[in-house]
């Protein structure tokens, strides 16, 4: 890998083998930007090791050991992050959640939610001081309704929009966001594929989804986030976006930003309608 440190900017993507976690690498790397990537395959594909200003790290988010390791091979090399974008998911185990096993079950609660906030806590104390720092997470579906037999994949998410709010509120320096990507052509969808029987109707959904041509695209995905960070906090922090049905891009994105300040429980966890009676 080619490493530099004299850029004034570093993104942290947590799970940068992920295919959106590669394809914001790249897009950061042209941006210019110092890239420290996290990773837990057996061989680094070369598009991701050869890109320049980049230093990857081994990390097993499922093990609090490797990521206190990580943290502290972080600190040794002295870049201070602007932004932290974690690209972590694990669909598995599907299935009912009365059928699954509860040790999986749990510990993808943990992968996809906790363990990627004890890493946002590790690193915390290294981000550039004395200005904004942005922090992003991905969201799944569910927050209306649920998505049937995904139980573990979707309420970690959900937690995690909720504590969006939490280290919105807590923290004057960070703007935090989850972004839901919405269907992107990406392995993950594989484990749904590999679990039919489970998957229920969205193994067809998936499946069709696969042979289409639709799908949301990395420079979407990238597009959306560089708006948010550039709106900041009192646009973006503490709330859950969409990719796909927001209108963050377009003639109407300034009346949305302009939405947003006015109103603080926009795009929130709230319940519906909880003052109809009043």
């Amino acid at each position: 890998m080619k490493t530099k440190t004299k850029n004034n900017k570093t993104v942290v993507i947590i799970s940068i083998t992920s295919d959106i976690g590669k394809g914001l690498a790249e897009r950061y790397s042209r941006a210019g930007y110092n890239i420290v990537g996290t990773y837990r395959t057996k061989q680094l594909p070369k598009e991701i090791s050869s890109l320049p200003n980049t230093q990857l790290f081994y990390c097993d988010i499922s093990k609090k050991e490797s990521i206190a390791k990580f943290a502290n091979k972080y600190k040794k090399i002295g870049l201070k992050w602007d932004c932290f974008l974690s690209c972590v998911g694990v669909l598995e185990p599907i299935g009912k959640f009365f059928n699954c096993n509860f040790g999986a079950w749990s510990n993808s609660v943990h992968v996809n939610s906790v363990e990627q906030l004890r890493v946002l806590h590790a690193l915390y104390p290294y981000r550039k001081k004395g200005r904004m720092a942005d922090v992003a997470f991905f969201a799944g579906g569910g927050v209306n309704n649920p998505v049937k037999n995904y139980s573990a994949y979707t309420i970690s998410k959900i937690m995690l929009i909720k504590m969006c709010e939490f280290l919105d509120d807590e923290n004057n320096d960070l703007n935090v966001f989850i972004l839901g990507p919405g269907w992107v052509k990406t392995k993950l969808l594989k484990q749904t594929l590999a679990h039919k029987k489970e998957a229920e109707d969205n193994y067809f959904r998936t499946l069709e989804f696969i042979k289409s041509r639709n799908g949301v695209s990395i420079d979407d995905i990238y597009s959306c986030i560089q708006w948010l960070r550039k709106r900041g906090k009192k646009v973006a922090s503490g709330r859950n976006f969409s990719v796909v049905h927001d209108v963050w891009s377009g003639r109407k994105s300034r009346k949305l930003a302009k939405e947003l300040k006015s109103d603080p429980n926009m795009y929130k966890l709230r319940r519906f309608k909880n003052d109809y009676l009043f």
